[in-house]
């Protein structure tokens, strides 16, 4: 495919020479996925596409977002050249909702490196990677490095939530791995009348019922 006019259904990759972004023409979303030391902006989150003015190998991408502030009209994304657009699907369109989920839970309460979380808790490495071993702390891997959500440090992000460790100790003993409990956090349940796990940390010991209850169901 050598140009997308928005006119287009499915989802496809569009990668340039520093980015990706993940053109979700069913869902009417974009999102970009900054490649390696490329730099973090504030569109690295799903946001609903508005316009796709040039979206066209060989040439520098432009395409407008819907505003969810009051003060902006609308939001602007100018990438590097285009240089592939892929429709995505199978095994690849898996992944690319993987990269879109990710982004969005990186967006909203960070995915903190152990170098960053040593920094806020104020501790060494070491340290960190015990409590990892010892199953007190919520990581996953994510690009090929071990990340923490930073909803289990407060929102100062200066210490661990008391929910932390009794629900990674029963997602331990259900063989439940950091990855798929970190998306069982953020996907709305229906143990929570339809909220987010996420809505209800102050809950611990019902947080950690509706996990096992959840993690128990044999598909």
């Amino acid at each position: 495919m050598d140009e997308l006019s928005g006119d287009e259904s499915w989802v496809w990759r569009v990668t340039t020479v520093c980015s990706s972004y993940i053109v979700n023409l069913q869902r009417g979303t974009v999102t970009r996925i900054p490649g390696i030391g490329s730099n973090v902006t504030f569109n690295d989150f799903e946001r609903p596409l508005r316009t796709l003015d040039t979206c066209k190998v060989g040439e520098t991408g432009y395409w407008t977002m819907k505003s969810d502030d009051s003060f902006a009209d609308y939001y602007t994304q100018q990438s590097t050249t285009i240089v592939r657009i892929e429709l995505l699907t199978g095994t690849e369109l898996g992944k690319a909702a993987t990269d879109v989920a990710l982004q969005n839970i990186n967006a909203l309460d960070g995915l903190y490196s152990m170098d960053e979380v040593a920094t806020m808790l104020k501790v060494d490495e070491p340290q960190i990677r015990v409590m990892l071993a010892t199953d007190q702390l919520i990581a996953l891997i994510w690009r090929d490095e071990i990340v923490f959500p930073g909803l289990q440090f407060g929102p100062d992000r200066d210490h661990i939530e008391s929910f932390v460790l009794p629900l990674v100790s029963a997602a331990s003993d259900l063989d439940f791995s950091g990855f798929s409990l970190t998306f069982w956090l953020y996907t709305p349940t229906t143990y929570f009348g339809g909220d987010r796990p996420l809505s209800h940390l102050d809950e611990p010991e019902h947080l950690v019922e509706a996990f096992i209850a959840h993690a128990s169901i044999e598909w």
